[in-house]
């Protein structure tokens, strides 16, 4: 009982700064500050639920309303397998109370269970993010009892684990491999981009999912049953009532957890303390030269650096900005595929007018490029204690902002004009269309780059414990 209650205390005490953004407080500018969050999750839970009410629309009709529980278990866990692996670094990794929780008596895997518990916690709120609404438009649409608030309130707990104990493994995995190399960092952001990118393709590959999910409901729910086992246990659970299942599924859950952490615990502080060692060479060069830049030049060169030894800061924004850059390419080479779908005598929708409209098509994908990579929103808190050192510094405030601003304009600028060089190859512009498109390339990252450092300033958070809380976690973001 004594061990439960210090356990407890540690896992408190951890979640404590991770969670603080969901603290009540008494100020009343801190209580804005804590709804956030809460306003921002029922937004997006909103958005989710009135997808799968157009998605209940067409399984209705066919009597096939169990389809979508089926296929919502499905891609959250898909989603939170790909959102799980670039987090489970930061995460498990280089955390700001790594000495205190190993300078304490405790056993390697009471340690390494404590951090993926706190891992497990976030994925759980990330899952219900997609699940409840989910279930609550299955509710609005089929009678059900009891039992199915009671199993899908435990499943809810449940399903979260398979993806966090992959995610985890393919972490560590990374990890490991990349404490070997020279240039650790940079190693680690081509292993995940790589990874992350071969299960987005995997989840995308299916064409026409969507549009022909009415068509195809009965096949799709037998293959996704047979190929991934918790969302049949959960349906088996619900439509039959089948304790036996469910009490099998429960137990393969805690060994599966279990066992994770008994085999991965000695490599896990192997690879923990390995990623905290700086290679040195034993080359000795005398000849120095000493290389003088302005100070806005030496500043964004300071930015830069810092967000190339961040791999969950680069993975983050530069998935974002390969995929403007995919986008653009399937756009200009699958244009032929694309207008086939979308021309048709129902929507009114012809070739001429698909083709006068590729320019707002175009400043569409340089928007979603630019939505997509908001850099500057984690930058101030990621100096974190160094803020102050920041700040001593006999240089403006405004001088120390524009060059966080500049560095994050140096670096998606030219992924959107790669995309813009891309379609203008492919379809014919007028001249005053490729101008205001180029303008809009410089624009609209401008803007949003100024929308998340006047956020990021607005909400700071310069306590993080990792990388992963401001750039995943923070207000600001």
């Amino acid at each position: 009982m004594n061990k439960m209650k210090k356990l407890l205390s540690l896992i408190k005490a951890v979640m404590s700064s991770d969670m603080s953004i969901f603290k009540i407080k008494t100020k009343k500018e801190g209580k804005k500050k804590s709804l956030l969050p809460f306003i921002l999750a029922i937004l997006f839970m909103f958005y989710i639920w009135m997808y799968a009410n157009m998605l209940m629309d067409q399984l209705v009709p066919i009597h096939a309303e169990i389809v979508l529980l089926t296929i919502f278990v499905l891609l959250t866990s898909i989603l939170t397998l790909i959102e799980g692996i670039y987090k489970s670094g930061n995460l498990l990794f280089n955390c700001k109370d790594d000495d205190l929780l190993l300078s304490l008596p405790l056993k390697k895997s009471t340690v390494l269970f404590i951090r993926i518990f706190k891992f497990y916690i976030f994925e759980l709120l990330y899952n219900s993010l997609f699940l409840i609404p989910g279930m609550l438009v299955y509710i609005r649409y089929v009678h059900v009892g009891l039992s199915f608030y009671l199993i899908s309130l435990l499943m809810l707990f449940l399903l979260p684990i398979i993806p966090v104990v992959l995610s985890v493994v393919i972490g560590l995995f990374i990890s490991n491999i990349s404490t070997r190399f020279k240039h650790k960092n940079l190693f680690q952001i081509i292993i995940t981009m790589a990874i992350l990118f071969g299960v987005f393709y995997f989840a995308t590959a299916e064409k026409d999912f969507m549009a022909n999910i009415a068509t195809h409901a009965t096949s799709i729910n037998e293959f996704i049953l047979k190929i991934y086992y918790p969302a049949g246990v959960y349906l088996n659970s619900i439509t039959n009532i089948n304790v036996l299942e469910l009490l099998i599924f429960i137990v393969i859950n805690i060994v599966l957890f279990t066992i994770t952490i008994v085999i991965l615990s000695n490599i896990y502080f192997k690879t923990n303390s390995r990623s905290k060692e700086f290679s040195t060479s034993k080359k000795k060069n005398t000849n120095y030269v000493i290389n003088t830049r302005n100070i806005r030049s030496s500043l964004v060169k300071k930015e830069f650096g810092r967000f190339i030894s961040s791999p969950v800061f680069v993975t983050n924004a530069g998935f974002g900005l390969i995929l403007y850059v995919v986008a653009c390419i399937l756009f200009a080479f699958k244009f032929d595929s694309i207008a086939n779908m979308l021309v048709s005598e129902e929507s009114g929708m012809t070739i001429e007018i698909l083709n006068s409209i590729i320019p707002a098509i175009t400043f569409g994908l340089i928007g979603f490029g630019s939505f997509m990579s908001i850099i500057s929103c984690s930058m101030i808190s990621l100096e974190g204690r160094n803020i102050n050192i920041l700040k001593s510094l006999p240089v403006k405030p405004m001088t120390i902002i524009t060059s966080k601003v500049l560095m994050t304009l140096y670096l998606m600028i030219p992924f959107i004009l790669i995309g813009d060089i891309i379609i203008f190859i492919r379809f014919k512009f007028s001249i005053i269309d490729m101008i205001l498109l180029l303008l809009s390339s410089v624009v609209l990252p401008l803007l949003t780059e100024l929308i998340g450092i006047i956020a990021n300033l607005k909400y700071p958070k310069m306590d993080a414990a990792n990388d992963s809380e401001v750039v995943k976690q923070s207000t600001s973001t």
